[in-house]
């Protein structure tokens, strides 16, 4: 019995690297919208605590000044933040919209892979029949002879 050989093989092995490597970029995306999602949280916590403390005491004019620009210093950073944070879910999406194109296109090859497979597991039958009939003749006509 001779071994099943996938003629599209290197394509379907091309596919599953690449469906690997979108999912890794995937990955690294997600933890970067963590690192940002968690930045984002530790200044809106700053930003608070610098409004809290202005609230609580009296200050000089100056101290309120640059507590204020400390403030709008706050809220462009956590702008910036939300902007970076927006760019990266749309990069998710673009790259899971990708993931998904990918994996249609490897079940694509490894549905053909497995019809050919079943192809070749019925001719090898078939020819195995073949060998056990021409078998059976010759011991059939060597006994009558």
């Amino acid at each position: 019995m001779a071994k099943f050989r996938y003629k599209f093989d290197s394509v379907l092995s091309v596919k599953i690297i690449m469906e690997k490597k979108i999912q890794q970029e995937l990955s690294l995306i997600e933890k970067e919208i963590k690192e940002f999602s968690h930045k984002r949280k530790i200044v809106i916590e700053e930003r608070d605590r610098a409004r809290q403390s202005m609230k609580e005491r009296k200050c000089k004019i100056s101290e309120y000044i640059s507590a204020k620009i400390f403030d709008t210093n706050l809220c462009k950073v956590i702008k910036s933040i939300e902007k970076k944070l927006e760019d990266l879910n749309e990069t998710k999406m673009k790259k899971q919209f990708e993931l998904i194109e990918k994996k249609k296109e490897k079940k694509v090859f490894e549905t053909l892979k497995d019809s050919q497979y079943q192809e070749y597991l019925l001719e090898e039958r078939r020819n195995e029949l073949k060998e056990l009939n021409e078998i059976a003749i010759r011991n059939f006509n060597g006994i009558e002879w």
